[in-house]
């Protein structure tokens, strides 16, 4: 009897399609990486510009702040209405000329950048004696006193929701007016 002889199959043609198989595998793979890399990238981009912008609207609202806090300048503030000697009166929103909230601040070359926009206004919270006032003081004669003041300055970078709001108590020296005040408690 005759062998018949089966035709063997070469490991080479066998293989051909794995190759195939493997490297479109390996290019679906680094594709999905690559796109992951990506969003992850802008997520952290965002995540810089805001912490950036919010860094600036603090900064630019405790810089208004420090521009008026003077005792001279608080003092001509709570005085400027003259009209008002009553008590409880209402904040009193300091013009951007002596904040310069809408324009110094701002961080804008070849109109590209922060705009910054802002208001701060200067609150009468009451008076205080002062601290050691001496107890048995002629009651009859001009007496000193602390005014209580809150400045309250509220910063926005235009376009985005950051805001800084940013409130400072402090008291500066005068007449006593027995006036009463209108801020919230500290």
């Amino acid at each position: 009897m005759k062998k018949q002889m089966i035709p063997s199959c070469s490991p080479m043609k066998r293989e051909r399609g794995v190759a195939l198989v493997v490297s479109l595998v390996l290019l679906i793979a680094m594709t999905i990486l690559g796109v992951a890399t990506l969003s992850g990238t802008r997520l952290n981009e965002k995540r810089t510009s805001n912490a950036q912008q919010k860094a600036i609207a603090f900064e630019v609202a405790e810089s208004a702040i420090a521009s008026v806090w003077n005792a001279e300048y608080l003092n001509v503030a709570l005085t400027s209405d003259a009209t008002d000697t009553g008590n409880d009166p209402v904040a009193i929103v300091s013009p951007d000329e002596d904040t310069e909230l809408t324009g110094a601040f701002d961080q804008l070359t070849d109109g590209k950048g922060v705009d910054i926009d802002g208001e701060l206004s200067v609150q009468y919270c009451g008076e205080t004696d002062p601290v050691a006032s001496d107890l048995s003081a002629d009651l009859s004669a001009t007496q000193l006193v602390f005014l209580l003041v809150d400045v309250n300055s509220v910063a926005q970078v235009n376009n985005t929701s950051t805001e800084a709001d940013h409130v400072q108590r402090g008291a500066v020296t005068s007449v006593k007016t027995n006036r009463s005040g209108n801020c919230p408690a500290p």
